[in-house]
């Protein structure tokens, strides 16, 4: 339910330091999947050590001051990032963001994921005014409602396009987190393994290989945070890499460091990680 959707409310599916995300499931009409929410004070910015991603998210994104009043205020597309990174908050920055879901932005939105890496994206027209509402209320501090009627405005978007064969595949892939190999995918959706290549560089930028590969270095750090000390043997198995040290080759080729330092560096901002499997 939206209305358990609140920074203030019900308890999230993850934290991660000041990270906040609820899981939306049908709630999100199939564009969107979760909501999350951070907040920097002005005495605790913190380092946001980023896991690769490909889904961009809607947000509302406002500068306060030490009295917490706000002194900035806009709306955007954030940007992907396929191979991680890292992010710096502002001291006195706050976010309520909506993940929208890569496979369904190009027919329901007109937004190409491959057109979003680096960069942060103005809002479509079409976005801008069904989102106006929302605009309205976050500019009178509302923000919780803002975000609610951010969602709102974007259901009725997810009826005026259709997720083809290409989206189907992404979305299989992103639901079993990169375990269902390309051969696999083109045979699910009924498309040859070279339109399969080509149409998932054209969209979003990446191979399907590539994608998969992105998705399971994501979900099996994910699941390491859940440990002190994970058992990275089993994690390995676990997201179909033939074993431990394919796991750490993969790790090193996108994010530049093994899996043990990246849990290093998350682990402790990971005060609560229970999304459901």
């Amino acid at each position: 339910m939206l209305s358990k959707v609140d920074p203030r409310g019900a308890k999230p599916d993850h934290r991660s330091g000041s990270y906040e995300a609820w899981q939306l499931g049908p709630s999100g009409c199939g564009i969107v999947d979760l909501a999350w929410h951070t907040y920097i004070g002005h005495d605790r910015p913190e380092v946001h050590r980023l896991l690769p991603h490909s889904e961009p998210s809607l947000v509302i994104r406002r500068r306060f001051s030490r009295n917490g009043e706000t002194s900035n205020l806009r709306f955007e597309i954030t940007q992907i990032s396929p191979d991680g990174g890292t992010y710096s908050p502002e001291p006195g920055e706050e976010m309520f963001g909506l993940r929208l879901c890569p496979e369904v932005l190009e027919p329901q939105l007109g937004i190409r994921a491959a057109d979003m890496n680096g960069q942060d994206l103005e809002l479509p027209t079409r976005l801008a005014l069904a989102i106006e509402p929302a605009r309205r209320l976050a500019g009178r501090e509302h923000f919780s409602e803002a975000w609610r009627a951010m969602l709102a405005a974007i259901k009725p978007l997810a009826s005026t396009g259709s997720t083809d064969r290409l989206g189907r595949a992404a979305a299989l892939s992103r639901a079993s987190g990169g375990r269902i190999t390309p051969a696999e995918l083109a045979r699910l959706v009924d498309l040859s393994p070279r339109h399969l290549r080509r149409g998932f560089s054209e969209r979003f930028g990446l191979s399907p290989r590539g994608w998969a590969r992105r998705l399971r270095i994501t979900a099996a750090m994910l699941e390491a945070e859940r440990s002190d000390r994970p058992d990275w043997a089993g994690i390995a198995a676990g997201h179909r890499f033939s074993d431990q040290a394919h796991m750490i080759r993969e790790c090193r080729a996108i994010l530049g460091r093994s899996p043990s330092k990246i849990h290093a560096e998350r682990r402790p901002m990971a005060v609560s990680f229970n999304i459901s499997d």
